[in-house]
Parts: C-alpha cells; structure tokens; sequence
C-alpha cells in the first residue's frame, strides 16, 4: 500500500448509489456515460474514472434486463473485446476470483478478468487490468459491473516500475465493492 501512496494518488473512497457501488478512485472521480450495443439492444453504461498521473481508473455499470439478455453472454463478448486491445506473445488468460459486496452482512460475487501486458493499438507498451461481474440486487435489478486500470509507458517497463503499478492497480481493485 506505501507504494502505492503518492502526491498523484490521493485515494479516496466515492459511493455511486444510483449505480449501486463504493469503489476506491487515486483522484477524484468523473462521470459519464456511453451507449453499447449488443444483440441489436442498446445498454447504457455509465463510467466513474479518474486519472493519477498517466494511469486511468474506471468502473463502468451497465443495467440489463434478464428477461431479454444474459449477463455472462455480455461479459463473454466484452472479454473477447477487451483481449483484442493488447498485442503480446502470451495470450490472455482469464482469471477468477470472488469480489466482496459492501452490503451487510456481506457477500461474495464471482467475477473474471484479465491481468494484461503488451503493445497497445498506438504501439506503447501498457499494463491493463480489467474485471466483470454481475449483479442482481434484492429487487431483482441486474448490472455488470467493469472495473478498468490502464497505465501506458513509452518503453518496456522495469521490474520496479511494474511492481509500483501493480500495487496501484490492486488497491484500486480491492476497494471496489457493489452493494
């Protein structure tokens, strides 16, 4: 965590009630929102990121209904997406894990993503980490959730550099939560 604590990173704990989530941003935060398309329904996602240095974090929620779509069929097209954006000798490879919700008493939430490493669609060299859940509250709402930390460097970065911004990317991973 004391690598990860810089004049840049100013961590701050931001609660999103209307997207259901507390999460853990280095800078304050901004919002906006995107439209997406899938399976010729188009989903809103809306996007709470900041930017710490040259390093994005962000955490996108999007709504769906389960009567029309299914979450892991959004979350399948969103990986083999997201797998495209950074070229290197080592395929992907999804990893798995549980995410605690901020709710009491708490749950745990299976979630799947990728830890990624290589030459992004400029050419640099970058680190990106990104994770997708589903969620379904107590009203039956649903949500995926993507939590995204970019870091771009202009050359291949050391094991130090590597090591400072991994601490960075786990600190803001770790401090998400959905209610």
């Amino acid at each position: 965590m004391m690598a990860a604590c810089t004049a840049a990173f100013n961590w701050r704990e931001v609660r999103v009630d209307e997207q259901g989530f507390t999460a853990l941003f280095p800078a304050k935060a901004t919002f906006e929102q995107q439209t997406i398309r899938f399976q010729e329904v188009d989903l809103t996602m809306t996007m709470a990121a900041a930017m710490a240095e040259d390093s994005l974090f962000a955490v996108g929620a999007m709504p769906f209904d389960k009567k029309i779509l299914n979450g892991s069929s959004i979350m399948d097209w969103m990986q083999s997406n997201t797998a495209k954006l950074i070229q290197s000798q080592i395929p992907p490879q999804s990893i798995t894990f549980e995410i605690k919700t901020a709710s009491t008493p708490a749950t745990f939430i299976p979630a799947q993503g990728f830890n990624l490493k290589g030459l992004g669609p400029d050419g640099h060299y970058r680190i990106y980490w990104v994770r997708w859940m589903v969620r379904t509250n107590e009203a039956g709402e649903s949500k995926i959730y993507q939590l995204s930390a970019l870091k771009p460097f202009k050359s291949t970065p050391n094991e130090e550099e590597q090591k400072v911004i991994i601490d960075q990317f786990e600190t803001f991973m770790m401090g998400f939560k959905p209610d």
